[in-house]
């Protein structure tokens, strides 16, 4: 595009870009609100779903960004919309079946605890003509999910290298099983086997199984929370144990609205790793059915507008948000005869994409070694280490300036373990703000009790360190010093 364009992209254009195209696709949860809201009560309640959905932080922050959970919640409204849009004739059975089937291998193949979400809605579909309809329904969505994720296994398989369409031939498929095992990649079986390792699943967060009903759930949705759990309680109270029947008939809509809530919440909270965005699909469906609750009540309206103000705020620009302005930055300066190799630690996996680089090396005419590492949880130990194999292949990839990014909460740790190991950092430029709430700053730096060990060991290292970063950190102001315990620092290696 820049050859055509006869103008440079910058890899902040790219990045708008990538937002704007996400933030279009996001209508359809403005079309699935308003959809249910009508479905649920009509001519009643659609003013208010609309004013809480677009106020809402998961629709202004999550809704916005390129995370796997966005494409689900994308997914799943459509569903929901689909679902619940009653069909005039029989006759529209097959292409509403290919629809829903369609939208299901989908989305299990972006995520496969899509699953967990399209259970009720795939069921209420199945019923919703009467069980006479059910075996029709079921066999012709069965057939078109399986043509569907053929594709999509054949795809992947070909885009990860593990199929070679144009060297296949009938003595291939001679021993079916080894032929499968060796050339058919099927992701959302590899995504299970990973998540079904407990040691995988520690290494990106262990959380009790309560943390989705008990932390996330207020988290994302605040004051709708609360009626949430209210009317949980209420159809246990009303309907299992006083038996009133007859309230589901009467009230139908709202159950199965609640269920579409409850049970993907109830079958994520199975696995002990829980993120709260796991649980931002289900927005529509709290703003169509809590929605008129919270506009009918100024003091609630108000705590709304509060809270998701500083939701929009907290992750919008604060959590993590030097990660993106310091790709731009090494994007920026990148050298014609120098090639940078950046390591990225304890924050979110850095998106390559943005340094915007060139195929081939820039000192070798050859093709590229991996410009950038995210090493996320990794331990200091596991850092050292890499740090230490880019130093020994230094000669071979040629002229590589090596750069670390890593949360200035982890500075005096950071620095000092990597001068034990002979590796000298400095800090080049800090990104703020930038907070990371796996490592947030720690009370006894921000106070300034910092062991005498450690102070020695930053005035050795850091003499000649620019930027704000050199020195003794107590000499700052505490204003000062927040901002620097805040921020992303990005440090220039030098192997002693």
């Amino acid at each position: 595009m820049s050859l055509w364009s006869g103008c440079v992209i910058s890899s902040y254009s790219v990045i708008v870009a990538i937002r704007l195209i996400v933030t279009l696709l996001s209508i359809t949860t403005d079309y699935a609100v308003i959809h249910l809201a009508l479905w649920l009560r009509p001519h009643a309640g659609v003013i208010s779903a609309a004013v809480i959905l677009a106020s809402s932080y998961i629709r202004l922050v999550h809704y916005t960004r390129t995370f796997s959970n966005t494409i689900e919640s994308f997914l799943y409204a459509i569903l929901l919309c689909l679902v619940t849009h009653k069909s005039d004739s029989q006759s529209s059975d097959v292409s509403r079946a290919v629809m829903v089937s369609t939208l299901i291998v989908v989305g299990v193949f972006n995520r496969p605890t899509f699953a967990f979400f399209a259970v009720v809605p795939y069921l209420f579909w199945l019923l919703s003509d009467g069980v006479h309809r059910v075996a029709v329904k079921a066999v012709n969505s069965v057939f078109m999910a399986v043509a569907v994720s053929v594709v999509f296994v054949v795809s992947d398989s070909v885009y990860f290298g593990h199929l070679d369409i144009n060297n296949l031939n009938f003595a291939s498929f001679g021993d079916i099983v080894s032929f499968l095992t060796r050339n058919i990649t099927v992701t959302p079986l590899n995504f299970v086997l990973y998540n079904t390792q407990a040691g995988n699943l520690a290494s990106h967060g262990i959380h009790p199984r309560f943390t989705h009903f008990a932390v996330n759930i207020p988290l994302l949705f605040s004051i709708l929370s609360v009626s949430f759990y209210y009317d949980i309680c209420w159809w246990c109270a009303s309907v299992v144990a006083a038996c009133k029947r007859n309230l589901i008939s009467r009230y139908w809509r709202q159950l199965i609205l609640l269920l579409c809530c409850v049970v993907p919440v109830s079958l994520l909270s199975i696995f002990p790793h829980q993120e709260s965005r796991f649980l931002i699909p289900m927005l529509p469906a709290f703003a169509a059915l809590y929605a008129d609750k919270v506009t009918t009540s100024r003091w609630r309206l108000t705590l709304w507008f509060i809270t998701n103000t500083f939701g929009c705020l907290f992750y919008g620009s604060i959590h993590q948000a030097g990660v993106v302005p310091c790709l731009g930055y090494l994007q920026r300066i990148q050298s014609t005869s120098v090639d940078y190799h950046m390591i990225f630690w304890h924050t979110y996996t850095a998106p390559q994409h943005l340094l915007m680089l060139p195929r081939h090396s820039a000192v070798m005419h050859v093709p590229r070694a991996a410009p950038l590492t995210s090493l996320e949880g990794n331990s200091i130990e596991d850092l050292i280490n890499h740090l230490t194999q880019v130093n020994s292949s230094q000669q071979d990839l040629g002229k590589v300036k090596v750069m670390v990014a890593a949360p200035s909460s982890e500075h005096h740790y950071l620095v000092c373990k990597t001068a034990e190991a002979g590796i000298r950092l400095s800090v080049h430029k800090s990104f703020w703000p930038h907070l990371s709430t796996e490592h947030p700053p720690k009370i006894d730096e921000i106070l300034c009790n910092v062991p005498a060990s450690t102070s020695s060991c930053l005035v050795n290292t850091e003499a000649d360190a620019d930027d704000g970063g050199g020195g003794d950190l107590c000499d700052k102001s505490l204003i000062d010093r927040l901002m620097f315990l805040t921020s992303l620092n990005l440090y220039q290696v030098r192997f002693l």
